[in-house]
């Protein structure tokens, strides 16, 4: 057995699907707020509310991030004003992150919000936002500036969060109005595709002038139950052009992991994203019908995951943590190009100590098969 590898070669080693130390730890995603809620009632430490303090005290291990653009942003820089557009003793409307407005009732309910009105209409509004979708301006770095730091003196891997270009244009449209545009606003769709290549690759390339990068982590979410929001022929016209100039820059700047997140059956995706040259997807939801053994059978060293634990394993005994670990664990990890982690964030039906017992006991069987 050789030394440690540092957190960013075992990264680089699991994309190759070479041999490392231990897997890489990355059991989850995140956490509902609920969960974290049941957990302090169950004696995890009150300080442990957030997804970076938590990797810290289970032990995973660490990445360095730059956030361009997200689940909530496609990438406004300075960031647009937001605030509380009314209020009632039920819920609130609030204008968002994206530029749009949305409702959220006062429970603190973890649904999903309701989502009333959006920042794009047609090309004409699109170019009033474009200078705020631009990499230039230096405050979008200086922020994450102490991630950019430690990536290389605690060897851990730097990446780039962008929100992926579905995402960000239905960020900007809405979905149904995406839907639409692709077919009566195609040069719509087009704009936002070109402006998308020039903020994340510039993002790319000023983040590189600082501190080597490892990775682009790209957020999606644009399957549901059945499949693709979109069809083959839409993405290879609308999408695979944009993400290939991207992929392609990444690559020439060092990096070596190109993951996309994205929900729902990807069983239509995978090809597409792997002609768009993206190595690494996650998190592959059992209940969406997404398996990974036949994955990894039917796409071999192409594709790297991260997930496709059934999450709803923890809900119940010790016995059915370890039925479904022992089913996917060891095959996926001897196999290469792995990391062990549940299929999206935990729930609160899932106890702290069903939580650790899921560490301790996928954490024994990456022992049993690294092979350093």
């Amino acid at each position: 057995m050789t030394a440690a590898l540092t957190a960013t070669e075992r990264w680089r080693r699991t994309v190759n699907f070479e041999p490392v130390d231990r897997p890489v730890r990355f059991e989850t995603i995140g956490y509902w707020k609920e969960t974290f809620a049941r957990w302090h009632r169950e004696g995890l430490p009150k300080s442990i509310a957030v997804e970076a303090s938590a990797v810290l005290y289970f032990q995973m291990d660490l990445m360095a991030p730059v956030c361009v653009g997200d689940h909530e942003n496609p990438g406004f820089w300075p960031p647009l004003e937001l605030g509380v557009v009314e209020e009632t003793e039920r819920y609130r409307i609030i204008r968002t992150p994206a530029g749009g407005t949305w409702k959220e009732f006062k429970d603190g309910s973890s649904s999903r919000p309701e989502f009333l009105t959006f920042a794009v209409k047609n090309l004409d509004d699109f170019q009033k936002l474009k200078a705020r979708l631009s990499p230039e301006d230096e405050g979008r770095y200086k922020i994450w500036e102490p991630f950019i730091q430690m990536s290389p003196g605690l060897k851990v891997p730097l990446y780039v969060l962008c929100c992926g270009l579905f995402g960000f244009a239905r960020h900007l449209l809405g979905f149904e109005r995406l839907m639409e545009s692709y077919f009566d606003q195609p040069e719509l769709i087009h704009a936002f595709g070109e402006q998308w290549v020039k903020l994340c690759a510039g993002a790319l390339e000023r983040v590189a002038k600082r501190a080597p990068i490892h990775g682009v982590w790209f957020w999606e979410d644009m399957a549901y139950r059945n499949g693709s929001l979109i069809s083959p022929k839409t993405f290879r016209e609308f999408m695979t052009p944009y993400y290939q100039k991207v992929t392609k820059r990444a690559r020439e700047l060092g990096a070596f992991l190109l993951m996309v997140d994205t929900d729902g059956w990807v069983g239509q995706l995978i090809p597409l994203f792997l002609e768009a040259g993206v190595n690494f997807l996650l998190p592959f939801e059992v209940q969406a019908d997404n398996d990974i053994l036949a994955y990894r059978r039917q796409y071999g060293k192409q594709l790297g995951i991260l997930g496709g634990i059934d999450k709803r394993a923890l809900f119940g005994s010790k016995e059915e943590i370890d039925a479904e670990l022992e089913s996917k664990v060891p095959a996926m990890l001897a196999s290469g190009g792995y990391v062990p982690s549940l299929d999206h964030v935990v729930p609160p039906e899932v106890s702290l100590e069903n939580f650790r017992y899921f560490l301790k006991r996928v954490r024994e069987m990456g022992e049993k098969v690294a092979n350093v």
